[in-house]
């Protein structure tokens, strides 16, 4: 079985598989205010911020109000699941939660996020649209990241024991170099269902960013 075929029967098992899905829009809802600056930290472990592990949908529209949204969630190779939404027409705030109690929407299993930026973070301030070589500097050393072109593009498998290995556990990046670099030479030597060193001279040149945050909560 390939390591696609791996990731996806993983993600069913833990999270739960359906059918049929929605588009992601991006209007802004100025109507809702956003909450205090310290609150947009995604936190599995130490439980704090507005995400906690044994949070619920109720809370979030306590909190939210009509910034909470509840809808199907995409998993990948078109599955999807039962979830919940925050500011699902601002893609600036926009984050994707997923459900361990997906009848009564309680206790998270997985945050997503998606898209060029974000004002959401997890770690030392790592968002959507931090770069490998930001990356890198943080972690140390280089690390190794899957090719791209394919449905698991750009995901980072290890950290090679970097400062990132322990403090970012459970959350999974997925870093892309953009449509503009897809016609490059660079782009060409770094494609497919492989792993790549991120200090390979072609993954410098794209200096990839991150596109996809996957946050699961034990």
């Amino acid at each position: 079985m390939s390591r696609k075929s791996l990731l996806l029967a993983a993600l069913c098992c833990s999270l739960g598989c359906a059918d049929s899905g929605a588009g992601r829009a991006v209007r802004r809802e100025p109507s809702v205010p956003a909450p205090p600056t310290s609150d947009w930290q995604v936190n599995p472990r130490t439980g704090s911020g507005p995400l906690t592990p044994e949070g619920s949908e109720v809370e979030l529209r306590e909190r939210y109000g009509s910034a909470v949204e509840s809808a199907r969630i995409e998993l990948g190779e078109g599955e999807t699941t039962p979830g919940t939404v925050l500011y699902p027409r601002d893609s600036l705030r926009r984050a994707e939660i997923v459900w361990k109690d997906s009848l009564s929407r309680r206790r998270p299993a997985r945050v997503i996020l998606r898209g060029a930026r974000s004002r959401w973070q997890v770690g030392q301030g790592i968002s959507l649209g931090s770069s490998l070589q930001e990356l890198e500097r943080l972690n140390g050393r280089p690390f190794i990241l899957a090719g791209f072109g394919w449905d698991y593009a750009g995901v980072i498998t290890d950290w090679k024991g970097g400062a990132l290995d322990s403090t970012l556990a459970g959350v999974k990046f997925y870093l892309d170099p953009g449509p503009a670099q897809q016609q490059s030479t660079a782009y060409s030597q770094v494609l497919g269902d492989r792993d790549y060193s991120s200090d390979l001279p072609a993954m410098q040149q794209l200096n990839p960013r991150v596109g996809q945050i996957f946050v699961d909560f034990e």
